[in-house]
């Protein structure tokens, strides 16, 4: 089976949807094809564009309609997410360790243990 051509005269990009329906296939979209590929199953159908400074207010717009700078303000405003959320679980796990370097367990509480552990080492 061969992937779907480009039409003649049509734009960049766009797939012989067709060529999909002679050879009875369901018509393709670009986007259908873009998912296909194993790197992109996570595509979401829709992003969250930035229209303010600051990353707010955001507009949604489906994926199959937004612009190249619609998605890299939308990546980036992910990436400073995944930024945050990962100081965040960073920051857990050092009261974790440091409440267990104090002999915390279960149900003591994790904040004041960490906390016991900081000031010892003054």
């Amino acid at each position: 089976m061969t992937a779907p051509t480009p039409d003649a005269g049509a734009a960049p990009g766009t797939l012989s949807i067709a060529r999909n329906q002679e050879n009875g296939m369901t018509p393709r979209t670009p986007l259908d094809h873009l998912r296909e590929k194993l790197w992109l199953k996570m595509l979401p159908d829709s992003i969250e564009v930035p229209t303010g400074t600051g990353g707010s207010p955001v507009m949604t717009k489906p994926i199959a309609q937004a612009t190249v700078d619609d998605v890299a303000f939308a990546a980036e405003a992910l990436f400073r997410q995944s930024v945050a959320l990962h100081r965040k679980a960073d920051a857990l796990r050092q009261i974790h360790d440091l409440a267990r370097r104090a002999g915390a367990v279960g149900t003591v509480n994790a904040t004041a243990a960490a906390a016991r552990i900081v000031d010892s080492a003054e």
